[in-house]
């Protein structure tokens, strides 16, 4: 279950960036590893600010033992935590937020993971800004629901 999340994630990544509507561009060059692509008019939402467990995958629960995490420093940096054939693995992240006009949600957070793609996904939150959504829609139609909980400490 922990590669096949993992491996999705990968997956969705990389659909989620091709998907128009729901996607902002990237520099010519694909990396924004630096900061967000010039033009780009980007903040920090002290929301996202701590750390979060993946509990849902679309209507699927997200047991503890096969959850990612994610934490946000407040300030476009961060940490994905996950489990890789049992050993636990942490990389750096950056992230960016800025408006979005796509209807099922007013923001959108651009994700560089270290070792992959950069991510662009609606986010919402609920729960007293406990519980955070991410979607985004397939270049097949079918919409994609990650669910965070926030949590008090590194899983790791």
């Amino acid at each position: 279950m922990k590669r096949i999340l993992r491996t999705v994630a990968g997956i969705v990544a990389v659909v989620a960036l091709s998907v128009t509507g729901l996607t902002s561009c990237i520099n010519a060059d694909g990396d924004w590893w630096g900061g967000p692509p010039t033009g780009w008019d980007t903040f920090n939402d002290s929301r996202l600010g701590g750390y979060w467990m993946l509990v849902q995958y679309n209507s699927d629960p997200v047991y503890q033992s096969d959850a990612n995490y994610l934490y946000f420093n407040g300030n476009g940096y961060g940490y994905y935590y996950y489990l890789d054939n049992g050993y636990r693995e942490r990389e750096q992240l950056r992230y960016w937020c800025q408006g979005s006009n796509t209807g099922t949600s007013n923001y959108q957070i651009n994700i560089q993971y270290e070792y992959s793609s950069p991510l662009t996904t609606n986010y919402w939150f609920t729960h007293g800004n406990n519980t955070l959504w991410m979607q985004w829609r397939t270049s097949g139609g079918r919409v994609q629901t990650y669910v965070y909980d926030r949590i008090n400490y590194a899983p790791w």
